[in-house]
């Protein structure tokens, strides 16, 4: 195995997502005995079925090493990152192990994953837990997965800090957000889209309607007519909700601030699990609102390792007590910077577990509609199925910002209990909303609310799905053809954010690449803000579009031209790994 394997195997996380888990795989393998060929299955796919069924036959034994990443390309004619993704598959299903200096092998069959496949079995206590979990909890330390044989200290939970004003973080931020540097860093979508002119022509048309309007605020909890417009568009496209259920919220942060300090108020200072790596906004509001942020491991593809989760729970240690936790804030849909989304059996089980510890679970679903070729029932959605089974508290985040333009300020709280006298209920959330600000922008809630009955934002929700998968694809593949494997690129779910993993290099490089390419007129998001302990940066491709690989300038002259930014960060990104790799 060369040593550019080796540092991108090591470092790699596990891999688990979309079919990944042992449930998700054995069923995709009944499929295709069933109705499908393997020729219908994805090539990537394929590799792992013939695989599975020669470690099945014998044909590939207990403790065996598998042929290197490069050579498995080369014997199956396929591409390095399909393979990567196969091999990734079967260690994520508890099948194969990576090694150190020593590659993949087999590891014995009693030791496979056998996840609960549905939430009787996770109700019911029935969680055997992963050893690849166990062996893989997230992002090693420095990026070394286990090479200083510590691969489960990884599970314990650990209090994580955000930004202050003065810390150098805040600055990567601020320049993210600036005009004048090539959009790759902040969060933004695309805006030059046709329903997001078409909200600010009717925007235009309702501020002169209520330019008459004897109040400037539409009052908590909003605007009527859009919290009808929204709970019908998440209701047609398979998320029941109530109108009455909603609260309208400046954005899915301020949402998120204004819920924790209503917890704050009811029960003090309290223990949040994040996700780790997690988006650093969430560990910003934990921690203004008096908080403790613990950090819960999380991995590419499948985002919150709930299979850790479960084992720092329910662990049965005299010397290292079990997490105790108040609220749990997970992105099941989008993780943000790793991309990952959580199966549909680890939905079922996160439930059962925050069910069986009074965990208040806290759904942030702003990427969430945004999602590919697999979209899974939100947890909301799951709770209100399974309602007459134990369930917990649970409150989910939306916003317009990822999906349509983060300049609307709006989004919105769905709250499972709106009752009046729970302090997370309708009632006194309404009363924290009034006091944090008043109301909003009626004007934009009734522009809202029309795109949204006309079924343009739903149409315009579509047709990004298509136009961010065919630009991060494009990004991918440029950077893999330039880079190959010295990157790891994991394959988002959804959305336009791609994690650009950079194993070789160290802390002091990865900020002189980020310093580098800010210099170059590029902005980034470099891993330490995510507490992220493997080096890598965060990319956003909603910013390019078509012109972006193919040679045509913006006309604007305060914008970097598209035509060169792609060859701009490959270059910077070229001469870091080389002298990472020196």
């Amino acid at each position: 195995m060369s040593s550019a394997e080796h540092a991108s195997s090591a470092s790699r996380p596990s891999l688990a997502g979309d079919a990944i888990n042992s449930t998700t795989s054995s069923t995709a393998s009944s499929g295709a005995s069933s109705g499908a060929t393997a020729a219908t299955l994805p090539r990537y796919q394929q590799l792992v079925e013939r695989l599975k069924a020669q470690m099945a036959t014998g044909k590939l034994s207990a403790g065996q090493r598998l042929p290197s990443l490069r050579r498995q390309a080369a014997q199956s004619g396929l591409g390095l990152n399909s393979v990567i993704r196969a091999y990734g598959e079967l260690e994520a299903a508890g099948l194969i192990i990576a090694e150190p200096r020593a590659g993949y092998r087999v590891v014995p069959a009693t030791q496979a994953a056998h996840a609960p496949d549905d939430l009787n079995g996770a109700l019911n206590g029935g969680s055997q837990t992963s050893p690849t979990s166990s062996r893989h909890p997230g992002v090693g330390q420095h990026g070394q997965h286990g090479q200083h044989g510590q691969r489960e200290s990884h599970h314990r939970p650990r209090a994580i800090t955000t930004l202050t004003i003065s810390d150098p973080a805040w600055q990567a931020m601020a320049n993210a957000s600036d005009p004048r540097l090539a959009p790759l860093g902040a969060a933004h979508p695309e805006l030059d889209a046709p329903a997001v002119r078409r909200l600010y022509r009717l925007a235009r048309t309702q501020l002169g309607a209520h330019a008459q309007h004897p109040s400037a605020y539409a009052l908590p909890p909003g605007s009527s007519a859009l919290r009808t417009a929204i709970a019908q568009h998440l209701s047609h496209h398979g998320h029941p909700c109530d109108s009455d259920a909603l609260l309208i919220s400046q954005g899915a942060q301020h949402g998120m601030s204004l819920l924790l300090g209503q917890l704050r108020a009811a029960k003090g200072r309290c223990r949040i699990g994040v996700e780790a790596p997690g988006y650093f906004g969430i560990v910003a509001a934990i921690e203004a609102q008096g908080h403790q942020a613990i950090a819960i491991p999380a991995r590419a593809h499948q985002g919150l390792d709930v299979a850790a989760l479960e084992r720092l729970l329910e662990r049965h240690d005299d010397k290292t007590p079990a997490l105790t936790l108040d609220a749990l804030i997970v992105t099941a849909d989008g993780h943000n910077p790793l991309g990952g989304q959580l199966s549909t059996p680890d939905r079922h089980r996160l439930l059962a577990l925050a069910a069986r510890h009074a965990i208040l679970l806290v759904e942030n679903t702003t990427f969430a509609e945004l999602s590919f070729d697999t979209r899974h029932p939100w947890l909301a959605d799951l709770a209100h199925r399974h309602a007459d089974r134990p369930m917990p508290a649970l409150i989910s985040l939306g916003s317009f910002s990822k999906t349509l333009d983060p300049r609307t300020r709006c989004g919105w709280l769905w709250l499972s209990r709106p009752e009046q006298e729970s302090p997370l209920g309708l009632q006194a959330m309404i009363r924290a909303r009034w006091a944090n600000g008043m109301g909003d922008m009626p004007w934009m809630h009734a522009a809202l609310s029309e795109l949204i009955t006309s079924g343009d934002y739903g149409r315009h929700v579509q047709r990004m799905r298509r136009c961010y998968a065919r630009r991060l694809e494009r990004l991918r593949a440029h950077l893999s053809a330039a880079l190959g494997d010295s990157v790891w690129l994991p394959p988002p779910s959804g959305g336009y954010l791609q994690w650009c993993g950079l194993p070789s290099l160290e802390a002091n490089q990865l900020k002189q690449l980020h310093q580098d390419l800010l210099n170059a007129g590029i902005a980034t998001l470099p891993g330490s803000l995510f507490n992220a302990e493997q080096s890598g940066l965060r990319l956003n491709a909603a910013q390019l579009g078509e012109e972006a690989t193919q040679n045509a300038a913006r006309p604007s002259d305060e914008i970097p031209r598209q035509q060169d930014i792609l060859a701009r960060l490959t270059a910077h990104l070229q001469k870091a790994l080389a002298q990472g790799e020196g």
